[in-house]
């Protein structure tokens, strides 16, 4: 039987609709959504589609927004991946736009997409659309490109200006010596002849201070209905970590606590620190227990369930093969001793027994147990404290659940009674997906079910998620350990 297009939705949207990112077999798909408004049209909402996919590859996205079970406004584009007609990678990353327009109010959000309807996923969520009768600023977009327009057709042109969106999976990461810092903004309803301004600045999460020596000010023109605004900052200088750029519009007598604020999240890699690590001498016996090669490199790489996102940057660029053994070592050993700065080596020495284990119980044909979906959820979580294995489905692909009472890890915030659902979709090989998880941080799918039943299951209600569908053709999908068979 031919299999279909299997897409797992990464994050369940819920509240206001941010980014989501699908994954797809051999695609991504990822969404912002940003309420805007025109002074002659009103309120409408612009959706910033992010694809990567290979060369050729169709995708059809459709989007609609409903208020009180009614459809309101409509777009659907198709996109196929234009051919590669050189010989570099077949993977291309692209983007497009979709727009809805309605009156002001809160609506139902719905995105479709897929190889064909047949075949759609769909994410849902709450959008608000604003009046613009009060002085507002808009949701941050942080830009790729900005510039003179010189297509007034263009999609991405913004009151003369090309505003060419960021293309990202999830975090906005920032890893080069020349990263530059852009974003784009709108000022609705400056209170006509008062004085404004922009001011931007950075915040440190993890300190918490606010950088006012990293930002500016934007003088805003009085008068305008519609104020385009678009900064930009260097980051060289800017240390590895978590930040908030924050922006706040100053209006003349208006009350400070009644400014209009916005920021948007990122994560800075400063290459230049790596440097930190050629200054550290190595303990000989580092390198016998790491090895060294390809065999230094894997070491490496299976660190990278247990690691913070500053390290996992680091363990992507030192895991490149042209990447100094020297590198390799000082990290590893600066990883351990940073936790464990009186028995790091045997710390290091019991991980790297865990990983031994996880290779022998999860490794495919494809790649080592260390980098499976399973593999990186046992190392980086511990054991289940419950593990069903259902290998020989009726209607269903062979799938595994794993349940958690506690996930309590340096990496991730402290959760209780969490759930794992893997599927096998290529059936000849041993390689588990991660298909839905009520962990954070982790995919969720409330259609995971359907996407397991998918050889045998057909709908026609994209919101369906077959949570209460009973048993089907002698499946125990439905049947299960864990509390509401594994839904929450």
């Amino acid at each position: 039987m031919q299999k279909t297009a299997i897409l797992k939705l990464a994050l369940a949207l819920t509240g206001i609709l941010g980014f989501q990112t699908i994954q797809a077999q051999n695609a991504s798909f990822n969404l912002d959504v940003l309420p805007l408004w025109h002074p002659t049209t009103g309120p409408y909402i612009d959706l910033l589609c992010y694809i990567q996919s290979p060369a050729g590859v169709k995708t059809e996205i459709a989007a609609w927004i409903q208020k009180d079970g009614k459809i309101m406004a409509v777009d659907k584009i198709t996109i196929t991946a234009p051919e590669r007609q050189d010989s570099g990678s077949t993977t291309l990353n692209y983007q497009s736009l979709l727009r809805l327009a309605g009156d002001t109010g809160l609506y139902q959000l719905f995105v479709a997409l897929g190889p064909d309807p047949e075949h759609w996923d769909t994410l849902r969520g709450s959008v608000r659309m604003n009046s613009g009768n009060q002085t507002q600023l808009t949701q941050v977009l942080l830009a790729e490109h900005i510039g003179s327009a010189k297509n007034v057709e263009n999609p991405f042109n913004r009151y003369g200006m090309e505003v060419l969106p960021l293309v990202h999976w999830g975090d906005h990461v920032f890893t080069s010596e020349k990263d530059v810092l852009r974003f784009y903004t709108e000022a609705y309803r400056i209170p006509e002849g008062k004085k404004s301004v922009l001011t931007y600045a950075l915040r440190s999460e993890e300190r918490g201070e606010l950088r006012a020596d990293l930002g500016g000010r934007i003088k805003i023109e009085p008068d305008q209905a519609v104020n385009a605004l678009q900064g930009g900052l260097d980051l060289s200088q800017v240390p590895s970590g978590r930040y908030n750029l924050e922006l706040t519009l100053a209006v003349q007598d208006m009350d400070p606590n009644a400014y209009p604020k916005q920021s948007i999240s990122f994560f800075r890699w400063n290459p230049g620190e790596a440097n930190q690590y050629a200054r550290l001498s190595v303990d000989p016996r580092w390198v016998e227990l790491l090895g060294e090669g390809e065999n230094l490199r894997r070491a490496l790489s299976a660190l990278y369930p247990i690691a913070s996102l500053t390290e996992r940057i680091t363990i992507e660029s030192l895991s490149q093969k042209d990447a100094a053994d020297s590198l390799r070592w000082r990290f590893s050993q600066q990883f351990w001793t940073k936790r464990y700065p009186t028995e790091a080596l045997t710390q290091a020495t019991a991980y790297s027994s865990r990983v031994d284990e996880v290779n022998k119980r999860f490794s495919s044909k494809a790649m080592p147990g260390y980098a499976t979906d399973r593999g990186r959820i046992y190392l980086q979580y511990g054991p289940p404290t419950l593990a069903e294995r259902r290998p020989y489905e009726s209607d269903a692909y062979p799938y595994e659940m794993w349940q958690y009472n506690t996930l309590d890890v340096a990496n991730t915030p402290y959760q209780i009674n969490k759930i794992f659902i893997f599927g096998n979709f290529d059936l000849a090989g041993g390689n588990y997906e991660l298909v839905h998880s009520s962990a954070i941080g982790e995919i969720q799918n409330p259609r995971w079910r359907i996407a397991l039943q998918k050889r045998s299951y057909g709908v026609g209600d994209l919101d369906q998620t077959g949570a209460n569908d009973g048993e089907k053709f002698g499946s125990r999908i439905y049947n299960n350990m864990f509390f509401q068979s594994g839904g929450n």
